[in-house]
């Protein structure tokens, strides 16, 4: 008589209970503190877990619940409430496909394109911004007595310094997580 026991772990979402994970025989006691986490969780509505005790030579399944904590009280919003959270959903989903429309809303991060184009933009506005401060440095020393090494140094310098110090309130300002 060979017998397969494993356990599972469903849970239940929007109304629907989904198994999210298989533990074997020995492996209870796992499946059971999975369980109770997910039953801390808000946006879980329920969860529990089932022994399943498969009979090969019979061909039947048997199964059990082990552990299935007091059901959480859950209340599905009112219509009124629903038509609103499908009315948004509905111009979300078209904000994003119209690129016109999506323009004047705000996101909470900032896509990878976004990201790059601004770190781009920041750092050439600096380069220019040090090249300028390097190069009236630079008239400014050229007809004294300090040495070519030394100018050299000071002109670095001074580029570096502009640079960062140009840099960073940008950086600031423009890779703020919020789009414009």
């Amino acid at each position: 008589m060979a017998h397969t026991t494993h356990y599972e772990v469903h849970v239940r979402q929007n109304g629907r209970w989904e198994i999210h994970a298989r533990y074997t025989a020995t492996e209870k006691e796992s499946a059971i503190e999975e369980a109770k986490g997910f039953d801390a969780m808000k946006h879980i509505e329920a969860v529990k877990v089932i022994q399943e005790i498969y009979d090969a030579d019979q061909g039947i399944s048997k199964e059990y619940n082990v552990y299935a904590p007091g059901q959480k009280k859950y209340r599905p919003p009112n219509i009124a409430a629903k038509k609103r959270t499908d009315a948004a959903a509905k111009e979300k989903s078209q904000a994003t496909s119209d690129k016109s429309a999506s323009a004047g809303r705000q996101k909470s991060s900032l896509s990878f394109t976004a990201l790059i184009w601004r770190i781009l933009a920041i750092t050439v506005f600096s380069t220019i911004v040090g090249s300028l401060f390097t190069w009236f440095v630079f008239m400014s020393t050229a007809d004294t007595t300090i040495t070519k090494n030394a100018q050299i140094n000071i002109m670095i310098i001074t580029f570096l310094v502009t640079f960062v110090m140009s840099a960073i309130p940008m950086a600031i300002m423009f890779l703020n997580s919020k789009k414009e």
